[in-house]
């Protein structure tokens, strides 16, 4: 008699947590798991942005999903979701060169979220987003391709409008990255960009003007509420703002961005915003797989709809978690809610989708036994941490709001040891020592 067969879609926080919560049940020979993405590594987000500002290197933040499952006998399958068919109990996948159909008895959805740019004109096409190692890269070669123009540039305001950045969200990965962004711009300044001062490019002498300034890159974070971070108190919003304000960032609030060009936004207030780079850090929307026939499986905000056991509505035998899942916890321990509006899904956090891979993963298991009486859950929530820079983060543990440079250190090991293995670990260490005494590596990645 064959294995009852568990497919999981996406090796995210979600699908990867809840696949190694159900290797036991494999080894036991209880059931078969295949796990299904579109790379065949593990990408930690949360760290992405120190890639992109030659912080770490790109492998770093990456595990493949061989070594994450090795010995534990999970099958890995590198491949897009093309469609789901829940009548069949099959999903078709799409490889590099061959497409197949894989058939389930049990499907977790965890495909995560991609960016969102609320229809905004321009915003998709003169934005760079941040959600995975090619953004990384893209990010990080047009910050040097735009140093390397402006030392070319003889007139300074051309170079003022060539080293213009904006970050555009005031959450927790719009602060992180803009953070690391300007401390990067400046390393690069020091360090590497005012060797050519007070020469031409033929080495001649003929003015003091051909140089990059310290003052002449500017960064400026645009958010669309009234302050930044607006999930932490207002003691902690007020020291995360007054910290980028004083490494040089200027902070444009409580104005949404109305249009983007390739030389700037446009906020709803009719202010401009100039810049030759603008990172997209201002939301997400959860990746939805396609399905068969057109079924009404969706929630609030393009989500997935689940009960209180993370199972699909109308489908017992699929689940969801994650971004994609639309789960709202009505326990009174759950995050506030606004008594004024509907209840909202929990929020897409990795903290909440490794919260729910637990769960999941036993009514998985418990859905195969008829008898069997599914595990509800409710979030708890065990705070939240965000870096504002080199030696200094902000965070709310508990009770407990917390700030500088002791936060940072435990903003840095909670990371650090959510990663599976131990060289892992050691060459996260080893880059981030290095880095304390070193220069960001500015080498130019195709």
């Amino acid at each position: 008699m064959s294995r009852p067969h568990i497919v999981i879609l996406g090796a995210g926080f979600g699908g990867v947590y809840v696949a190694r919560k159900l290797a036991r049940a494999v080894k036991k020979g209880t059931v078969d798991v295949t796990i299904i993405n579109r790379t065949n590594y593990f990408l930690f987000t949360p760290l992405l942005h120190e890639v992109a500002t030659g912080g770490l290197s790109p492998r770093s933040v990456a595990e493949p999903l061989r070594e994450v499952f090795a010995g534990t006998g999970i099958r890995v399958i590198q491949a897009d979701i093309e469609k789901i068919d829940t009548t069949a109990r099959t999903a078709s996948l799409k490889g590099h060169i061959n497409t197949c159909s894989i058939s389930y008895d049990r499907l977790i959805i965890a495909t995560g979220a991609e960016t969102n740019y609320y229809g905004i004109p321009g915003a998709e096409m003169h934005t760079m987003a941040l959600k995975n190692l090619q953004d990384a890269y893209l990010i990080r070669n047009k910050v040097i391709d735009l140093f390397e123009q402006a030392v070319l540039e003889r007139d300074t305001l051309k170079r003022r409008e060539l080293l213009a950045f904006t970050v555009v969200g005031g959450g927790a990965t719009g602060v992180e990255v803009a953070a690391e962004l300007k401390e990067f711009i400046d390393g690069m300044v020091r360090r590497y960009y005012r060797d050519t001062e007070g020469q031409d490019v033929d080495g001649s002498r003929p003015d003091d003007t051909k140089q990059c300034h310290p003052e002449e890159p500017s960064m400026t974070l645009v958010h669309g509420g009234k302050e930044l971070l607006e999930q932490f108190s207002p003691g902690l919003r007020k020291a995360a703002s007054e910290r980028l304000q004083k490494n040089g960032i200027t902070i444009k609030s409580g104005s949404t961005v109305a249009t983007v060009t390739k030389s700037g936004i446009t906020l709803a207030d009719g202010s401009s915003v100039p810049s030759s780079l603008i990172v997209w850090a201002a939301g997400v929307k959860p990746i939805i797989p396609a399905f068969a026939r057109a079924e009404s499986v969706t929630a609030g905000g393009g989500r997935l709809a689940v009960d209180e056991y993370f199972r699909l509505l109308k489908h017992k035998d699929i689940f969801a978690l994650g971004d994609v899942s639309g789960y709202i916890d009505q326990d009174a321990h759950a995050a506030p809610q606004d008594p004024t509006k509907p209840p909202r899904p929990l929020p897409m956090l990795a903290q909440v989708a490794v919260s729910q891979a637990r769960i999941v993963s036993t009514n998985v298991l418990k859905s195969l036994d008829d008898d069997a009486t599914l595990s509800r859950f409710h979030y708890h929530s065990k705070g939240s941490m965000v870096s504002v820079g080199q030696w200094f983060a902000i965070g709310e543990i508990f009770s407990f709001k917390i700030a500088g440079k002791i936060t940072w250190w435990m903003w840095r090991t909670v990371y650090l040891f959510k990663f599976s293995s131990w060289p892992k670990r050691i060459q996260i260490v080893f880059e981030w020592t290095l880095a304390i005494f070193y220069p960001r590596d500015i080498t130019k990645l195709s």
